[in-house]
């Protein structure tokens, strides 16, 4: 289940800021499996869930952590670590977001002339 809402999540996010709906600032989710031997396995994938031992879904909001989803046994300081280092791992999505949408931006021919206006696109 972490898998398809962490999806779902930077799905929305990217979806908002295409149709540019004002946002205070971007959001994204990172999802997290715990394999048996304490390994953490990031981004996972459907079968890497079904084995872990726990998984974990955090969705944050700059430092903030917004939303938080958590299934199978871990101590609170696993869960903390977790978290820690989800932040990390959203730095890094938030960095994908921005390349993804500049390259986006320069292919809009709207956003060329706003660039550029003395170009000829007019």
């Amino acid at each position: 289940a972490v898998v398809s809402t962490q999806s779902t999540g930077n799905a929305l996010c990217l979806a908002l800021m295409d149709a540019a709906v004002p946002m205070k600032g971007m959001f994204g989710a990172v999802a997290c499996v715990q394999t048996e031997d304490g390994t953490l396995q990031w981004d996972p994938t459907t079968d890497e869930e079904a084995g872990g031992q726990c998984s974990y879904l955090f969705v944050y909001s700059g430092q903030d952590m917004i939303y938080s989803h958590c299934t199978g046994q871990f101590s609170v300081d696993q869960y903390m670590l977790v978290l820690q280092k989800g932040r990390q791992v959203a730095v890094d999505l938030w960095a994908f977001f921005r390349e993804a949408f500049e390259k986006l931006l320069k292919k809009d021919v709207k956003f060329q002339m706003l660039l550029n206006p003395k170009s000829k696109l007019r």
